[in-house]
């Protein structure tokens, strides 16, 4: 007994001498820099700053923060905040024992602690992230007063929305300045920063109340306030700022959002990098964003409620432009990216191009009438032409896409197998798509940023990468956190891709409007472009290109009204149309390969003519 007595004196010795021996190194190291590297800033391709997350003049020191939002901080995070030397002991020894004799599991890190990580380190748990964790906070205990840990933590911590430090937060959830915040909303903000996604009011407002609840009992367990304040605090609803963006200065914000966003995929929207700082170089096109802006705010004014989606991307996949709405102060969702609507016909070049696969050519003939379908299983389908005009007649593919026949793209669809478009759907991560006869005519559900990777595709003779906003990261000190380095992967056939694309300018000649009109005859462009509209009752789309641009646009309500009116309905038309003339001056257009024959034929019956419209073969 007195051997193990004595053992464990030598234990306690050696570890007092060796904590002793971590603050004395912690206190001879340099001081750690505080708040300089915290950032993430956007470039556009001519790299030119266009959006930062923080800057040092939206630090406020504590005496311009409510004293709820402080008291708040403390109680919720780290009560004995003001106690400790960077570690809370009995925070441990309670964690502990919770997360051994219980369900639950409780984390015990200070604020120090959390402030450690969100400067220099990741959320990663591994012994090495949490023993440097351990140790960068002592640093910051040995060399800064609490007040100014505190003052940092407040105003680095993240709020969600990618608003970063409470100057940023209360402006945009309260439209306030941080010094003016009320015991309601202080407690609501303190209860943010545990999982601004789950606990923003904006993305879930019970959720935010039930996190509210605990932050006003933790003040009242801790001796902050007072029973009756809480419960008055708790029975308020929450007074958000209507137009949050308006008080947060954002250049192009639907494009910012898209870009974090892709950061957050790629893995780098976390505290480690952030801490970094994230210079990240994108392809934003300052010009032709500036263009569509003002295309779209010209087209919809004083058109009510009715909303925009429309983006421009290159031929290597970059994102050149992106408008996720009307109006970024009034609605903050980004239709481009995360909207599911019907495509409409905008689906049907992604049936020819597996019709062209399987022998079908330029001339290749189903007759357009009013038809109802008997399918497999015992029931039928009847589709109806735009207006229930029918051409009585054989009618060829190319009049099929001038026209965006109906009844031609189901006998078409049927005739493959219904399998075959969702087999090729999958290729583009499009998957749980059920075969059905109606699919050929779009009924698929999703937004032109994950349907523009399709025609990019095609675009790019049949050479798929992954769409994208960003081209390279590098942190404070000038290294390469991440590159984007195109795959180049040839998914799809080259000749396959560039018959469809000279099929595809159908729509544009006058020559096929017989028993209906060619969808573009009356939106012409300076040079050649493949176009391909789409029309449900809901949603108006437009996609073309050329060899250097893919344009996409959309329209429709977002409380799934009808359009009635042309005027709403030929907007995405009109976009491209603007915007297609302001990007190509040249006319530029694709070469055929030696496999391809270019054969000029009469656009109604099919048969060579020689001064017909020419289409392309395969040999």
């Amino acid at each position: 007994m007195k051997i193990l007595i004595k053992w464990i004196r030598r234990l306690i010795i050696c570890f007092i001498i060796l904590v002793i021996s971590i603050y004395l190194l912690a206190y001879i190291i340099a001081a750690p820099d505080i708040g300089e590297h915290s950032y993430i800033k956007l470039y556009d391709n001519q790299n030119n700053l266009y959006y930062s997350s923080s800057s040092q003049s939206d630090d406020v020191t504590l005496d311009e923060i409510s004293d709820y939002f402080i008291d708040a901080i403390i109680a919720i995070e780290d009560h004995r905040f003001y106690e400790h030397k960077g570690f809370d002991l009995i925070g441990i020894a309670r964690a502990i024992k919770v997360n051994i004799f219980s369900d639950d599991i409780q984390g015990a890190s200070t604020i120090t602690q959390q402030y450690a990580r969100l400067m220099y380190l990741t959320n990663e748990k591994t012994w090495n992230r949490k023993l440097n964790e351990a140790f960068l906070a002592i640093r910051l205990e040995m060399h800064y007063d609490k007040d100014t840990i505190l003052q940092g933590y407040i105003n680095t911590v993240y709020f969600g929305h990618g608003i970063y430090g409470i100057h940023k937060a209360s402006q945009y959830y309260f439209n306030k300045e941080p010094s003016e915040l009320d015991l309601n909303e202080a407690s609501m903000l303190a209860g943010v920063i545990n999982g601004p996604e789950y606990y923003s009011p904006f993305n879930d407002e019970e959720a935010a109340k039930e996190r509210q609840l605990l932050v006003l009992e933790a003040m009242v367990t801790y001796g902050y306030i007072d029973d009756i304040q809480a419960n008055e605090a708790y029975e308020m609803e929450f007074v958000l700022n209507d137009n949050g963006a308006k008080t947060i200065e954002n250049s192009y914000p639907y494009y910012k959002d898209t870009v974090l966003n892709e950061l957050d995929e790629l893995g780098y929207l976390t505290d480690s990098y952030i801490n970094q700082g994230l210079n990240v170089e994108t392809s934003l096109d300052v010009s032709i964003q500036n263009e569509l802006i003002s295309v779209v705010e010209k087209q919809l004014e004083d058109k009510d409620e009715l909303e925009v989606a429309s983006m421009i991307v290159d031929h290597d996949a970059s994102v050149l432009a992106l408008i996720g709405g009307v109006d970024y102060t009034t609605s903050q969702f980004n239709r481009t990216t995360s909207s599911a609507r019907q495509i409409g016909s905008t689906m049907k070049p992604l049936l020819y191009y597996i019709a062209l696969e399987n022998g079908f050519t330029p001339i290749t003939k189903f007759r357009s009438e009013e038809t109802t379908f008997q399918l497999e299983n015992g029931d039928t389908y009847s589709p109806s032409n735009f207006n229930d005009k029918y051409a009585n007649d054989d009618i060829t593919l190319a009049q099929a896409i001038a026209v965006s026949d109906n009844i031609y793209a189901v006998k078409t669809h049927l005739f493959l197998g219904e399998n075959a478009l969702v087999n090729f759907l999958s290729q583009f991560g499009y998957t749980h798509i059920s075969p059905h006869p109606s699919l050929a005519l779009g009924t698929l559900n999703t937004n032109i940023y994950d349907l523009s990777s399709v025609y990019v595709t095609i675009s790019n003779e049949g050479i798929y990468n992954d769409i994208h906003t960003i081209n390279k990261i590098t942190n404070d000190n000038g290294d390469i956190i991440y590159e984007y380095i195109p795959a180049n992967n040839q998914l799809l056939d080259q000749d396959t891709c560039l018959i469809l694309s000279q099929l595809l300018t159908s729509p544009f000649h006058e020559e096929f409007s017989t028993y209906a009109s060619a969808t573009m005859a009356n939106y012409p462009v300076n040079a050649t472009f493949a176009i391909k509209t789409g029309t449900t009752a809901y949603d108006s789309l437009c996609i073309g290109y050329n060899p250097n641009y893919t344009i996409l646009s959309w329209c429709g309500y977002d409380d799934n009204r009808e359009m009635t009116l042309q005027t709403q309905t030929r907007i995405p038309k009109i976009l491209f149309q603007t915007m297609a003339n302001y990007l190509q001056e040249d006319d530029i257009w694709y070469e055929p390969t030696d496999s391809i024959e270019q054969v000029p034929i009469d656009p109604i019956t099919g048969e060579y003519d020689e001064n017909g419209i020419i289409y392309w073969f395969k040999k």
